[in-house]
């Protein structure tokens, strides 16, 4: 697999399960949570010259937190590879569902873990699977089973059904499937919409609202917000801004965003992803840098 660092930042912090950002309006719990998943990132990987692989720290964790660390890599890679490949940047967690209004009746883990929308407001169902070691094929078999498991949602039937798994052999490598139909006791989901999207927004504006660092790309506004801690600057498209503020974040749904992915990127580029958010890192994360070990990368 092949991709920035800044892709990689913005598919972790804005994929998975309700962040704390949607429990406590406060700006420092959104700053908390964009630390943890981006220093998850940074620790756990390193570069070699055109892939990733697992840092000495990931192979050092024991079997839980390698189980852990594996998940959440395979949620990060699924939210890119939906971006990418599918022209689908929202992903939400099939657990808001539950939260947001929604009947949900799966148990366990016979459930694909997330939902995407895109431009046209058409649904397609994920079940991402990550793997420590090599591929799969068990994992693989139960992730398109997964994906079987709901029929419609909000009443419309998805366009697409995938099972993704990311798996380190011993670089990052990415196995995807797309099996068809659904199962006989699949379910319905359903869930209000400007919730979905007022939660997947949640933690970026609440850290750039207010910001006086406003920059103009592209002919858009952005509001930006630094975090020090971990060498990340958030940017926020402030007409998001204003249409989170006004109850009416269903409009971004159906914008044509400019999504400005260069094939290559310099160090510390400024990067705008098709959702409205921007990401740029400092030189903490060079490609220098981020080819040493997480210890040896200072200085």
């Amino acid at each position: 697999m092949t991709a920035t660092w800044e892709e990689l930042v913005w598919s972790a912090v804005t994929v998975g399960k309700p962040g704390v950002a949607e429990l406590f309006t406060h700006g420092w719990y959104s700053l908390s949570d964009a630390i943890v998943r981006s220093h998850t990132v940074y620790a756990n990987l390193r570069q070699t010259p055109s892939r990733f692989e697992k840092s000495a720290l990931y192979d050092s964790l024991d079997p839980t937190e390698k189980g852990a660390t594996s998940y959440f890599v395979g949620m990060m890679v699924a939210k890119l590879i939906a971006a990418r490949l599918l022209d689908t940047p929202w992903l939400f967690h099939l657990s808001r569902f539950k939260k947001d209004g929604g009947k949900l009746t799966l148990n366990g883990n016979s459930q694909p873990d997330l939902i995407g929308l895109n431009n046209r407001r058409d649904w397609i169902v994920i079940e991402a699977k990550g793997r420590t070691n090599g591929f799969s094929s068990d994992a693989h078999t139960k992730a398109k089973d997964q994906t079987r498991k709901l029929r419609r949602i909000n009443g419309q039937f998805p366009t697409l059904r995938v099972g993704i798994q990311a798996y380190f052999s011993p670089s990052l490598e990415i196995m995807i499937d797309d099996p068809e139909e659904f199962d006989e006791d699949a379910v319905d989901v359903i869930a209000e919409q400007i919730d979905l999207m007022s939660g997947y927004y949640s933690f970026a504006h609440s850290v750039t609202k207010g910001s006086n660092d406003v920059r103009l790309i592209h002919g858009r506004q952005f509001a930006f917000h630094h975090i020090e801690d971990i060498g990340l600057t958030i940017g926020l498209d402030r007409r998001i801004h204003q249409s989170f503020d006004q109850g009416n974040i269903l409009g971004i749904v159906g914008e044509q965003w400019k999504a400005d992915l260069p094939t290559v990127l310099k160090d510390g580029a400024l990067v705008t992803f098709p959702d409205g958010l921007a990401i740029q890192l400092d030189d903490r994360w060079t490609k220098i840098r981020m080819c040493r070990q997480p210890g040896m990368r200072n200085g």
